[in-house]
């Protein structure tokens, strides 16, 4: 960002240094990115881009001289959405910067280095809820492992169960899943699994990786979701013991390994289980303040966004994804 993009920003005090520092972080620990890309949008609310059937319906393009073409339409229709208003504020009081000051702490630096920690860590949270709800999906499209079938049982192939539920997102859109998100619990059970155990012996490595199990089992990229969140005083892993596969907008793979900064490169028209609608130019960071009563500087960061399953049927079920709920016991 070099200068504010609106009259709404030129008029918030936008700092445009500290807001490039927001937009440069890389958090390549959260991974739900791969599966819900952020594009930018520039309204708080509208219709959402989302992919339908009608792609699918043969069209005779046989035509007789001087008659009208066959139309072809682009196949998506849209449903409501409104952003969620996000952001968070850090504070420095003045004795703490007192204290401090023989360490020459960059405070503009590490507020916003913070206060994205948390939003990528709110990110993740939002992203493994809408990705991990068994009703979001359809029927054909989910399954709950029970005992006997889960993966950290002797003689259970986790294989079988893959390759079966990427068969049904195949039959549902033309298209063989891309990426695989999954829970630590699954990848330390996999990783002990007698079968792939079994396959590890073949290749040049010691252990399990997230590339061993894309090439395995034919994804593109394969990822573990090791974020945890404290919540009543106990910590818990935000994606549990599940497993989603899902196609995704090939663009926005690996988005994880990329800063924050929404620069318009991913199409949020192209087929996709997911995307993270960002509101324009966010994260924004503010200029900070002196807050007199408390004699403290005060730092703020807006980061409005949505997260919304676009990949879906004319139910509103998940159609681009499946999810395999307690792989695990």
């Amino acid at each position: 960002m070099t200068t504010p993009n609106s009259l709404r920003e030129a008029g918030l005090n936008i700092n445009v240094p500290l807001t490039n520092i927001a937009q440069g972080v890389r958090q390549a620990q959260f991974v739900m990115r791969d599966l819900f890309p952020m594009v930018e949008v520039g309204t708080d609310n509208g219709q959402i881009i989302r992919f339908d059937e009608s792609v699918y319906e043969e069209i005779d393009d046989t035509r007789a001289d001087d008659t009208e073409y066959p139309e072809v339409q682009d196949g998506y229709k849209g449903q409501a959405f409104e952003l969620n208003i996000k952001g968070f504020s850090y504070r420095v009081g003045d004795k703490k910067a007192r204290r401090m000051e023989n360490l020459r702490v960059n405070w503009g630096q590490r507020a916003q280095m913070r206060m994205m920690d948390r939003a990528g860590l709110k990110h993740e949270i939002e992203s493994a809820v809408a990705a991990t709800t068994l009703n979001a999906y359809a029927t054909t499209n989910r399954v709950t492992l029970a005992a006997g079938q889960q993966f950290n049982e002797a003689n259970i192939n986790p294989g079988s169960v893959i390759r079966q539920a990427r068969s049904a997102v195949s039959g549902q859109i033309g298209m063989d899943p891309n990426v695989m998100i999954i829970g630590q619990d699954v990848f330390d059970a996999l990783a002990e699994n007698d079968s792939i155990k079994e396959r590890i012996k073949y290749t040049s490595k010691d252990s399990l990786t997230e590339d061993m199990l894309a090439a395995f089992y034919g994804f593109a990229s394969v990822k573990v979701c090791k974020a945890i969140v404290k919540r009543n005083g106990v910590k818990q892993r935000v994606f549990g013991k599940h497993v989603v596969m899902a196609y995704t907008n090939p663009a926005g793979l690996n988005q994880s390994k990329l800063p924050y900064r929404v620069d318009g490169v991913i199409d949020n028209e192209t087929p996709s289980f997911g995307y993270t609608y960002v509101y324009l130019n966010n994260p924004l960071a503010y200029s900070p303040y002196y807050d007199q009563d408390r004699g403290s500087t005060v730092y703020k960061l807006d980061f409005d966004r949505s997260v919304v399953r676009t990949g879906v049927d004319d139910s509103n079920l998940i159609t681009h994804g499946f999810f395999i709920q307690n792989a695990v016991a």
